[in-house]
């Protein structure tokens, strides 16, 4: 895990030092600046956890960069220091977002404990935020299952009528060979019309997960063998790094596959005109993690909130249920997918899975030994039920 990154605003060194030397310690990467303006330069330049500003510096006055980073819409826990503090300075910092104020002479402890509240809060908050987000998801879902599977089945039986009568038709204009093509052509888009209703009907009411014992590499590996042709054809170089160390993993690999086979196919569109795209498999603590990086065109940062949204797509041939179905999938298998993009330099898509094994494995060691445990128990009642049999007849 990346190491919380600290910018340090003030313009006395000694408080400098004692910050750096400090939250070095406490596990933070730590910069620093000596006045606004460095402050609001390295802001936005660079991605920071949080910034501990002082308000009284040079060249640009603390508050007035305070409302400059503000305006840079950067996701930035705020904590500001003063040797003049006053009810209207600590109004205008909270108003301007900030999470707390120390005063001057502070205590180093006192401030640590500000700092890991403050990382607490964002941790809730983000989990708030997540939670949120998957809720307003379920209840869309919930929504469309009930709506859409009624209104599929009719369409559905619509064209299949269509479908039906054009069949009949087409063999007799053998000589009409424009017609003819015609009618393959609405032929090929009612089929296709079919696969989107099936994959609706299969997203709004999916089959229950089959769970199983899988080797998550060979299931990469597959999905990655399907798309062979097509990585030749757009010029798109693999790059395969997977641990020898990965354990069986307890999931549904139909939907498991599912699940790389939309995350590759995105990847692959992204990069029509060529590129890379790495996959890696490693295993940290009881989480399988599989990284998937392209460097396609990226995601516009406005549409990154909307990627889980059924229906939401930027393709013209698009569905919008690709990254619906990954996210609901890995859901059931109670893993976690996270999605960064560069907008023009490449997207890359972490999943974590559960390592079921060791728990399985546990589970099993523990029911064998119970199991033991009862049939010794059994054994010692039974001798000691024949040896008071023995005694009484004494």
């Amino acid at each position: 895990m990346d190491r919380p990154k600290v910018l340090v605003a003030d313009d006395e060194q000694v408080i400098r030092n004692l910050f750096e030397k400090f939250l070095g310690k406490q596990g933070y990467s730590v910069s620093m600046a000596a006045d606004g303006l460095s402050a609001l330069n390295k802001i936005e330049k660079n991605n920071y956890d949080m910034l501990i500003l002082d308000l009284k510096m040079p060249k640009i006055k603390g508050m007035d960069a305070l409302k400059k980073i503000r305006q840079l819409n950067k996701d930035l826990i705020i904590i500001i220091i003063t040797g003049y503090a006053t009810v209207d300075t600590a109004k205008e910092a909270i108003r301007q977002g900030c999470f707390d104020y120390i005063t001057k002479p502070f205590n180093i402890e006192d401030v640590n404990i500000i700092i890991k509240r403050a990382f607490d809060m964002q941790r809730l908050v983000e989990e708030k935020r997540k939670l949120k987000e998957k809720l307003e998801i379920a209840q869309r879902l919930a929504s469309l299952a009930q709506m859409g599977a009624g209104v599929a089945h009719e369409v559905n039986t619509v064209l299949t009528s269509i479908k039906l009568f054009l069949e009949m038709l087409k063999p007799k204009l053998p000589e009409l060979k424009k017609e003819g093509k015609d009618i393959d052509l609405i032929l090929s888009e009612i089929e296709r019309c079919e696969k989107l209703i099936v994959r609706f009907l299969s997203f709004a009411k999916p089959e229950k997960a089959e769970f199983l014992k899988a080797d998550i590499n060979k299931i990469i590996k597959r999905s990655l063998q399907l798309f062979r042709y097509k990585l030749i054809k757009q010029k798109i170089t693999t790059v395969t790094k997977q641990t020898k160390d990965m354990p069986g993993i307890l999931c549904d690999p139909v939907k498991i596959e599912e699940v790389f086979l939309n995350i590759f196919s995105n990847s692959i569109d992204a990069m029509a005109g060529g590129g890379r795209l790495a996959v890696r498999s490693e295993v940290l603590g009881e989480k399988a993690v599989i990284i998937i990086g392209d460097t396609g065109i990226g995601i516009p940062e406005e549409h990154m909130k909307k990627l889980y949204n059924p229906f939401f797509t930027t393709k013209p041939q698009g569905t919008g249920l690709g990254l619906s179905i990954v996210h609901r999938i890995i859901s059931e298998h109670k893993g976690n997918v996270e999605i960064t993009s560069e907008d023009n330099k490449g997207t890359s898509v972490r999943i974590e899975l559960p390592v079921g094994q060791k728990k399985y494995e546990r589970n099993m060691k523990e029911t064998t030994e119970a199991t033991e445990g009862i049939n010794k128990r059994k054994k010692i009642n039974k001798e000691a039920g024949n040896t008071g049999d023995g005694a009484s007849s004494r």
